[in-house]
């Protein structure tokens, strides 16, 4: 639970955020380099409607002054999502995303260079790879058969989930390395609507990836994108 965060957040937000990484355990090193990016952030929010489009553009801004190597940007991007709803002052999220796990003092890295159109080539030409989850995968296409999908339908989900596992494929399997594959892929889709498909499908193939029971039942189950492009599963 995050401590009295109703008058942590109307206080100082970004103490709030602090306060929980290290309830967290985070290092030292890792709360000063996501406190000194956003103070900057902070600064440059000051004053401004809350609004998450508004948000984000400002990272972005943001983010151009800082490293531009993949683990800080990185580090950088994971602080501004968890940090969004300490900035509006949202507490119901807070406590659903922190009982979730959603907080992660130490992030798992993952870069989707390219295209989903390199990256399914690229997924294609290693040979070496070998998709370690076919029981899985197949359990949750041949539900989506049984459902009445389309074969067409079925073979696109196939093909990105696939990359979702693939692009993840130098960490040990874990929920976080899932989520953190799925964030990774996520700003590859163009459109909204198209991130929305995406993470429908994630969030459904998630439950046949960690053996849940009731798998097939939580099919067509809704799957929000946060303001602030928070996965949770």
């Amino acid at each position: 639970m995050v401590a009295e965060p109703d008058q942590d957040l109307n206080n100082n937000p970004l103490e709030a955020y602090v306060a929980l990484l290290r309830s967290k355990g985070a290092s030292t090193k890792d709360i000063n380099l996501r406190k000194h990016f956003l103070r900057h952030l902070t600064s440059a929010l000051k004053d401004k409607t809350i609004s998450g489009e508004y948000y984000r553009e400002t990272v972005d801004e943001v983010l151009r002054n800082f490293p531009d190597d993949e683990v800080s940007q990185s580090i950088f991007k994971t602080a501004a999502r968890e940090y969004y709803n300490f900035w509006i002052g949202d507490v119901k999220s807070l406590v659903k995303l922190n009982n979730a796990n959603i907080f992660e003092p130490n992030p798992v890295h993952i870069a989707a260079q390219g295209t989903l159109t390199d990256l399914l080539a690229q997924m294609d030409a290693d040979e070496e790879w070998v998709c370690p989850d076919t029981p899985a995968l197949e359990r949750y296409l041949s539900q989506l058969y049984t459902n009445g999908l389309s074969q067409a339908a079925i073979d696109v989900r196939e093909r990105l989930l696939r990359l979702l596992l693939y692009v993840s494929r130098e960490h040990e399997s874990s929920p976080k390395v899932y989520r953190a594959a799925v964030e990774a892929l996520l700003p590859l889709f163009s459109t909204s609507e198209g991130q929305q498909v995406f993470v429908q499908l994630a969030r459904e193939y998630y439950y046949f990836w960690i053996q849940d029971p009731s798998a097939e039942a939580r099919i067509g189950e809704a799957a929000n994108i946060g303001p602030n492009r928070q996965v949770i599963f």
